[in-house]
């Protein structure tokens, strides 16, 4: 008997549909495999049947021939094992479930017939389309996420056995029906260090206010030691709250992301991502890719930060390919088999010392290296890298005298509302355009919402030949005037807008 079951396959962090399309018939027992399964899809019939046999049926004694289409795409990962089983059970005559055809499956099974989760689900769920006619089932571990999507009808099981009585009996209140987003943005983490902690650098705390404001990518250069990855590890606390946009955007990437066998629930990402690779990341790693096709670092860190600690000790090649999400917002892989496309938009923090000792910018401490040395320092970071990067600032090492009496700085909350005060100008500003912050602008934008006199214009032009600044440079020092002149809720970009965005240039 001829069955077809749907179902859904990943392919980057886009979910294909997929008829898993059984034959079971007379003849010599058999089992074929068919429509280009990966190795845990090929594997799948020996847990399927397994977990068949668990709940008291058999599907053995058939000439079986699966395939799954489109037989020209590439079918991976464990998510099939359900609606293999489904489908061997009623084409064998094992149950018979009415409405067959409205039911979408995804889940792994064991040999005992639980269902374990599978990533992934929130694409499934928001590919899905919405009515009675659509019903998606997928094991409880996975509902958190099916229920992130309103208006999605899903039925969420523990083992096979479950499945199939639900399923026999038509459903019924089984159903639930998604509420979508409920829960608020998370707060900053207690976890996250506050900037009133942080004695002195008022100058790069600003700096950082001004990144966080405008989304704009910074580099903080200093000693060992001078409060650089601590300055960088406040910024969390300082970003705005994520949209129900974002949020849905971002847990989409995390949910194609996440690791076979994590035993802990998924859950929504509900604050700024804030990822931290290590230097010795490799390209896959932090751009995506791989035997799999999945997101890297770039991806996670998508409407939140990609901190980038020890920039120069990370490889070249590495770097330069974060050259075009930067710009483009979106990470482009081609392979034989298709193109994936991850989205991308972060903003880039990065930290380093001056040279290979570090102590070419300490007042206190006489630098070892030879000039020769510092400038193959400098040179590992590309000069088109650097161009790419709106704000770069000396961190100069704090005297100890200033932690004399434990004296408090501007608090984190406080600085937070003049940011996100800032971003709402910007929200309405960009109101019906693709972009959200002053750093995503094209040039024509820069431009056009500079709202610039003939003077300031005429300043601008003179500085930025002055210090020799790319058109690219010239067009990312108007967005970083435009967001100090937004954090002074000012229409227009004044004198002192460019001359304090002109001193974010000090290390290029």
């Amino acid at each position: 008997m001829f069955r077809r079951i749907r179902s859904y396959c990943l392919f980057g962090i886009k979910a294909v549909p997929v008829s898993v399309e059984v034959d079971a018939s007379q003849g010599l027992p058999g089992f074929t495999l068919v429509g280009l399964p990966d190795n845990a899809v090929r594997e799948s019939r020996e847990r399927v049947v397994s977990a068949i046999r668990s709940v008291g049926k058999v599907v053995t004694g058939f000439r079986t021939t699966v395939n799954l289409s489109p037989a020209d795409l590439r079918k991976e990962g464990s998510a099939l094992d359900l609606p293999l089983a489904i489908g061997l059970l009623v084409s064998t005559g094992e149950i018979e479930i009415p409405k067959l055809e409205r039911y979408v499956f995804v889940g792994e099974l064991s040999l005992d017939g639980l269902l374990k989760p599978v990533r992934g689900v929130l694409s499934v769920a928001m590919s899905l389309p919405r009515g009675d006619e659509n019903i998606l089932v997928i094991p409880k571990a996975n509902s958190a996420e099916a229920s992130l999507v309103e208006g999605l009808r899903y039925i969420s099981v523990d083992t096979l056995s479950e499945c199939i009585e639900i399923l026999e009996g038509g459903a019924g209140s089984s159903i639930y029906v998604a509420k979508g987003l409920t829960q608020k943005a998370a707060p900053p983490s207690s976890s996250i260090p506050d900037f009133k902690n942080v004695v002195g650098m008022s100058n790069v705390k600003r700096a950082l206010e001004v990144a966080a404001a405008g989304a704009h990518n910074f580099l903080l250069v200093g000693s060992p030691g001078a409060g650089k990855t601590l300055c960088a590890r406040c910024l969390p606390g300082i970003l705005p709250e994520m949209t129900d946009e974002e949020i849905l955007e971002t847990t989409r990437i995390h949910s194609c992301a996440r690791r076979s066998g994590d035993s802990e629930a998924f859950r929504p990402i509900l604050s700024r991502p804030f990822r931290t690779p290590h230097h010795s990341a490799s390209m896959v790693s932090l751009v995506g890719g791989g035997a799999r096709l999945l997101p890297g670092e770039a991806s996670l860190a998508h409407n939140g930060v990609l901190f980038l600690d020890e920039l120069p000790e990370f490889n070249r090649g590495v770097l330069e390919a974060l050259r075009e999400p930067m710009e483009d917002g979106a990470i482009s892989v081609s392979r034989a088999s298709g193109t994936v496309v991850w989205p991308a938009r972060f903003m880039m923090g990065a930290a380093m010392n001056p040279c290979p000792c570090g102590f070419a910018m300490d007042p206190k401490r006489a630098c070892t290296c030879l000039p020769e040395a510092r400038k193959r320092y400098k040179e590992r970071i590309s000069g088109p890298l650097l161009d790419r990067i709106d704000i770069q600032v000396s961190v100069p090492p704090v005297d100890a005298g200033n932690f004399i009496g434990k004296p408090e700085g501007e608090s984190s909350a406080t600085i937070r509302k003049r940011v996100c005060a800032a971003r709402n100008i910007q929200h309405k500003r960009f109101s019906g355009t693709p972009f959200k912050a002053n750093a995503e602008m094209s040039s024509e934008c820069a431009q056009r919402f500079a709202m610039m006199t003939s003077a300031t214009e005429r300043f601008a032009v003179s500085a930025a030949d002055k210090m020799n600044l790319s058109a690219r440079g010239y067009y990312r020092l108007l967005k970083v005037a435009r967001t100090i002149a937004d954090l002074r809720n000012n229409e227009s970009i004044e004198i002192s807008d460019l001359s304090e965005a002109l001193r974010y240039k000090t290390y290029s």
